[in-house]
């Protein structure tokens, strides 16, 4: 039953996010069933040759999602006591794409939809997130420029849905990635 479990997570990754394999390079490298709540979470961690992203999920409840975190490519898939913490190079992957964006992600409560949400907002910030960790020793430093970058302009989570209902109102193309630039005022 375990074994199926991880199986079906294996899939809906591929399936959700298959950008990062075709696009980016990215392998699965780490993985384990028995973590968490009673051993029967499990961890996912995939690389590419400048970072890593790990999918954790410490519960057997299929009502819960699985958190995300981005890592430096030095970072261990199990830190110390399992705590993914930016002191072990690892951070919030949708908490570190807002930095970086200024557009916050609206996590989805049905678990089967996490992840289909989470692609297209991981896709189009992925080339940032590759730019942020390429340079281990100036990490700290672009980290600082992107949370100023959109600090006075920020896009939350209402003002994109009230954009992509206008412009499917217009009868135009209302995807995440136009709603952005349209409330950017037209740049990406």
């Amino acid at each position: 039953m375990m074994e199926a479990r991880l199986d079906n997570e294996f899939e809906r990754l591929y399936k959700n996010l298959s950008f990062l394999w075709r696009d980016y390079g990215f392998r699965v490298k780490y993985f384990t069933r028995d973590y968490g709540f009673y051993g029967k979470g499990f961890i996912i961690g995939l690389e590419n040759e400048v970072l890593k992203l790990v999918f954790e999920k410490e519960s057997p409840s299929s009502n819960a999602s699985a958190a995300e975190h981005v890592g430096k490519n030095q970072a261990l898939f199990i830190p110390p006591n399992y705590s993914y913490f930016a002191i072990y190079g690892w951070y919030p992957l949708t908490g570190l794409i807002y930095w970086i964006s200024g557009i916050q992600f609206e996590s989805n409560k049905d678990v089967d939809k996490d992840l289909e949400n989470l692609s297209p907002y991981l896709k189009l910030h992925m080339d940032k997130l590759l730019d942020l960790f390429k340079s281990p020793n100036e990490f700290d430093k672009k980290l600082e420029y992107y949370r100023n970058l959109h600090k006075d302009d920020q896009i939350t989570v209402d003002k994109l849905r009230v954009e992509r209902e206008r412009l499917k109102s217009l009868g135009q193309d209302w995807s995440l990635e136009v709603a952005i630039a349209s409330l950017r005022g037209g740049k990406k």
